[in-house]
């Protein structure tokens, strides 16, 4: 998991104001495959993110109507400032309703109804789940998409973690194999090694996976790019990986 209700969203926390939707994928690609059970916070499968809320009586987070008490009224600072403040630290921000359309409310609640804690206003701006679920290339559908990657792959679900290229700077590299000691698994070759490369970087990469000890002498199925790419049989040596694509291949 990258977040929960008591941190803020992923949206917000890893955002870089600049290729937030790119990394926004990026993170559900690192959840979806790495090994152990994924946990997706509500909300992150549409992007949302945390809310500003700067009027302390909306404020439901003990620890933050604590904090504005205190400022207030042991350390005299302005009420204005005070409420800044604690807007900032409150975990109310990543715990607002779940944004389900852009109607009123954004579809949590019929207007007129005041929720408990206030709706990002974003969800008029298509940070919502009708909205992305009539859009193919939304990411919702982008989540939707990678979560029936992950079902579909043995290794994905079960496979050891092996990481490779550890020096890697811009670019996460890994693979996710199993290798059964009998069953009808022992024949599935398909299934035993998945590559997963994650290009956290704005440069095309060239990388060679040709001398890694699982994928010598064996080519990659394509089974996920989130370039676009056609899902073909490419060579480990020479493989270009456009800036921030998520690549998922079988190793056969």
């Amino acid at each position: 998991t990258l977040g929960n209700h008591d941190s803020s969203r992923i949206h917000t926390r890893y955002g870089d104001k600049q290729h937030d939707a790119e990394l926004a994928r990026l993170h559900a690609a690192l959840v979806l495959t790495l090994k152990g059970t994924p946990f997706l916070y509500n909300g992150e499968e549409i992007g949302m993110t945390d809310a500003i809320i700067t009027d302390p009586i909306k404020l439901r987070d003990t620890m933050a109507t604590w904090y504005y008490d205190r400022l207030v009224n042991e350390l005299k600072v302005d009420a204005e400032e005070a409420a800044l403040r604690a807007a900032e630290m409150t975990r109310d921000r990543n715990r607002t309703p779940m944004q389900w359309s852009n109607g009123p409310n954004g579809g949590f609640s019929p207007a007129g109804v005041e929720t408990w804690l206030p709706v990002n206003t974003n969800y008029r701006k298509g940070i919502n789940v009708r909205d992305q679920q009539r859009l193919p290339n939304s990411l919702l559908n982008y989540y939707k998409h990678l979560l029936r990657v992950r079902k579909q792959s043995p290794a994905l679900l079960a496979g050891e973690y092996i990481p490779i290229h550890n020096t890697a700077k811009d670019y996460l590299a890994f693979l996710r194999s199993i290798c059964p000691e009998s069953g009808e698994l022992q024949a599935k070759d398909s299934d035993r090694s998945v590559l997963v490369v994650l290009n956290f970087s704005e440069r095309q990469l060239e990388l060679d996976f040709s001398r890694v000890k699982e994928i010598k002498g064996r080519n990659l199925q394509v089974l996920f790019s989130s370039a676009e790419r056609l899902l073909t049989t490419k060579s480990p040596r020479g493989l270009i990986i456009s800036p921030f694509e998520v690549f998922i291949a079988e190793v056969r």
